[in-house]
């Protein structure tokens, strides 16, 4: 089936001056970077997707490595989207390597499964010895003004966060409309939005008081609350009714975590209700 076959690869590392720099980068359709740009002594970098969204027989591969010394947030300017899939599956593998003493944070946009899209998403994040990472993933119930919420055929989305080699979470779900668990999330919330954002740091005790933070940011509208993994990280996880509801939980998380682990919080260079 035909389809567009994307990639990007990226390498952050630090130069002479102790400033973080792609030392590598390459990229073809459908992504994009616009020009990376130093904040709070990260780089910043702005992946995009100039096109429409993913369509059938799409297929994006992602490989970024951040070295030493390295500081990196990727994020994007806007939602990202997989539409209706006739056939086949449109799908993104992701490998994220964080060497030890680099910094890693992932701030995508909502992602947007379209009225009948079907989409395979893998991810493995792996950070060794004394690296750190921010990982967030959003997903949005469809496109909810056009009627869509939960309209989508399929999703498959799997994750694994490892830490020095060993395996330290792991998620996998495949999602349809007529999932028990999607019955569960829509008796809740009719238009649920969903976020995650794992935490590899060893600078946070299971008992720090940053976790009473953010599990203080519960609340009838959005459920926010936080675990410890096997070793070396922790899990937030937020449900809220509404999209934008879901972009202030996830904004006040991730200053809360920034201020925990003593951090300036990079800008995101976007005016959105996130910031």
């Amino acid at each position: 089936m035909a389809g567009l076959s994307g990639h990007l690869h990226l390498v952050c590392a630090v130069d002479a001056a102790g400033r973080s720099y792609l030392r590598e980068q390459s990229f073809c359709a459908p992504m994009h970077l616009s020009k990376p740009h130093t904040d709070a002594g990260v780089l910043v970098v702005n992946v995009v997707n100039p096109t429409a969204g993913l369509l059938s027989g799409d297929r994006i591969a992602c490989r970024v490595r951040v070295e030493s010394g390295a500081r990196l947030l990727l994020t994007a300017p806007s939602a990202s989207r997989a539409h209706r899939t006739p056939e086949g599956y449109s799908e993104l593998v992701q490998d994220y390597d964080v060497a030890s003493g680099g910094w890693l944070e992932n701030w995508p946009e909502l992602f947007i499964p379209q009225g009948g899209a079907r989409y395979r998403q893998q991810t493995t994040l792996r950070v060794e010895g004394d690296g750190e990472a921010l990982f967030f993933e959003t997903l949005a119930p469809g496109r909810v003004a056009m009627g869509e919420a939960f309209a989508f055929a399929e999703l498959e989305w799997e994750t694994e966060v490892l830490l020095g080699g060993e395996s330290i979470a792991r998620e996998r779900y495949r999602l349809t409309a007529e999932s028990a668990s999607i019955a569960a999330l829509r008796g809740q919330f009719a238009t649920g939005y969903y976020a995650s954002c794992f935490v590899v740091t060893p600078r946070l005790a299971a008992d720090a008081p940053v976790w009473r933070s953010i599990d203080a940011l519960h609340e009838p509208e959005a459920w926010v609350g936080c675990s410890a993994l096997r070793r070396g990280g922790y899990v937030v996880k937020i449900v809220a009714a509404g999209s934008v509801l879901l972009r202030r939980k996830l904004a006040a998380v991730r200053r809360t975590l920034h201020a925990a682990l003593g951090r300036e919080t990079p800008s995101l260079r976007r005016a959105t209700a996130m910031e």
